[in-house]
């Protein structure tokens, strides 16, 4: 089962984060704290305390630590953002439409998708985000595409950070079976 880790809190004297040092130095603190987090687990990356972030930080913190996480790097370990005003939404939205990314959104009781995400595979992420969790045949089933269409979207949605895969069983007549939820 995904637990939420406590919020990592994005702080700055000034309320901005600029610079590509800056976000290497964040991309170095935040790759050192999600390793110390247990697996299956999500992150919330809380930018309540910052106004504004440049392309050039953004670029380097938020977009280089998502391919990591796609890459397997950090494990099962997730983030998404919180507390983000729309400034900052918008630069990380042009900075992961750049580098054909996609990360979740909360503000409130509002979730958003910031990126680049294809229409099915966004319509499969906002079945996960509704039900929470559940397996490929249900996804299906909501989707009313075949079994294979949504375990390939599954998958790609896991491996892109969007959705976790935690649990495994078996099903009538043999084969596996994945569990996936939502890490938001």
């Amino acid at each position: 089962m995904l637990v939420r880790s406590s919020p990592y809190t994005l702080t700055s004297e000034t309320g901005i984060l600029s610079s590509r040092e800056l976000g290497e130095r964040l991309l170095d603190e935040l790759t050192a704290h999600l390793r110390e987090t247990v697996p299956d687990s999500a992150t919330p990356l809380d930018f309540l305390q910052i106004q504004f972030v440049d392309i050039s930080a953004a670029d380097e913190f938020l977009c280089k630590l998502l391919m990591r996480i796609a890459s397997g790097e950090l494990g099962t370990r997730y983030v998404f953002i919180q507390g983000a005003n729309e400034s900052i939404r918008e630069t990380f939205e042009a900075v992961l439409k750049l580098r054909d990314l996609a990360a979740l959104c909360v503000d409130g009781e509002s979730r958003c998708i910031l990126g680049v995400l294809k229409t099915p595979m966004r319509e499969a992420l906002e079945v996960m985000l509704a039900a929470r969790q559940g397996t490929s045949a249900e996804l299906a089933q909501r989707l009313d595409k075949n079994i294979n269409i949504a375990c390939n979207r599954l998958n790609a949605l896991q491996k892109m950070g969007l959705v976790c895969r935690t649990r495994d069983g078996s099903v009538q007549g043999g084969g596996r079976q994945y569990y996936y939820e939502s890490i938001i």
